[in-house]
């Protein structure tokens, strides 16, 4: 029985000892965020200097303030509680946790390069303001046919096969319309009855001019 009482205080003085410092509370817990007590634990808390904060209660230290110099610029300031926000300058996308980096802001039909952009590849597209060139879709694989051919910044459009093709066989070429025939020009023919009339009224005029005479 003695054993037992003993490690049941033991392990109540241990959960007591635990509860008593949790992570983050340091060795000072009464100072409240953007202040600190400093190593000597003093009981008094001092806030934060300038270009410092502390997010959680009981630190023995602020942290600095990150600085958005370079590429970029302040998007929301430092405070006693809480560390600066960066954000990439115009033209420029972050790129990481937090806007580690900063990396061109490339376009559809574009993509970042170790030095600037670059245009997508044959074969491939960016149809985002943000992102990388990704490859068309293969329609031949899904056993489709292509409707409209993909370019650098939009993927290709698939589509039902017509009936009749295999997969992976080009699509027939659509029939090309015939021309229509020109009209025929008919020319006039005169009959034979036409033909005698014009030429017995030729002799009558010249009777008639004889008889004037």
């Amino acid at each position: 029985m003695g054993r037992g009482r003993y490690a049941l205080v033991a392990g109540l003085l241990l959960v007591l000892s635990v509860e008593r410092v949790r992570p983050g509370q340091g060795s000072c817990p009464d100072c409240p965020a953007g202040t600190f007590c400093g190593k000597s634990r003093s009981p008094a808390c001092a806030p934060c200097p300038p270009h410092s904060f502390s997010r959680s209660p009981g630190q023995e230290a602020c942290q600095p303030c990150r600085r958005c110099e370079g590429v970029f610029r302040t998007k929301r300031p430092c405070s006693p509680t809480s560390d600066a926000e960066c954000e990439c300058g115009p033209g420029l996308r972050c790129r990481g946790p937090g806007c580690a980096q900063c990396e061109p802001d490339c376009g559809p039909g574009r993509e970042p390069a170790a030095h600037g952009c670059r245009d997508c590849d044959p074969g491939t597209f960016n149809d985002q303001k943000l992102g990388t060139c990704r490859p068309w879709t293969d329609c031949a694989r899904d056993g489709k046919a292509v409707l409209v051919n993909g370019t650098k910044e939009r993927d290709a459009v698939c589509g039902p096969r017509p009936a009749g093709v295999s997969p992976g066989a080009p699509s027939a070429p659509a029939p090309t319309p015939e021309p229509a025939p020109e009209p025929a020009f008919l020319k006039p023919v005169r009959t034979a009855q036409e033909e005698d009339g014009c030429s017995c009224g030729f002799p009558e005029e010249e009777e008639g001019e004889e008889g004037q005479l």
